[in-house]
């Protein structure tokens, strides 16, 4: 999660600091140029903007386990699922499909931490500790007492 954080931090910053340049420049100036500039540092805020919004909803959105359910928290919402009422597991890359007598639940990271073609899940915060996220599947499927099973 403080990737996420420190990511949008730095995005914000660079795009000030290229807003602010916009103001000082001298020199050569074309109309061509300056909406060329200005658009690239808003396109710099707007992304800085999504990443900061990115990081409040990952903070907002939790898994609590508890003695006999589990509550899939989101902004907004709160759904809670019985650990006896889960029949299986399925994995398919990240997400992880609980399978119930009606109807499946999808959990999946709330975001992915990306250096060229690596692409890896946030995991989730336990007890104060930031813990990988497949340790939040490992945990569901003790609890559920249902083995993980690989989708092909």
């Amino acid at each position: 999660m403080r990737w996420l954080q420190l990511g949008a931090q730095d995005l914000k910053k660079n795009a000030q600091k290229k807003g602010k340049s916009l103001v000082r420049r001298e020199g050569e100036r074309s109309f061509g140029k300056d909406i060329s500039d200005a658009a690239g540092a808003l396109m710099g805020m707007g992304r800085g903007a999504l990443a900061d919004l990115m990081h409040m909803q990952s903070e907002a959105s939790e898994f609590v386990l508890q003695d006999d359910h589990f509550e899939i928290v989101t902004p907004g919402r709160i759904k809670s699922y019985k650990y006896d009422s889960i029949k299986s597991i399925k994995m398919k890359g990240d997400k992880a499909s609980f399978i119930q007598d009606q109807g499946s639940i999808v959990v999946k990271p709330h975001a992915y931490i990306v250096s060229g073609r690596l692409k890896i899940p946030i995991g989730w915060s336990r007890n104060g500790m930031e813990v990988p996220y497949e340790v939040l599947l490992d945990e569901l499927a003790a609890r559920c007492d249902v083995e993980i099973e690989q989708a092909g």
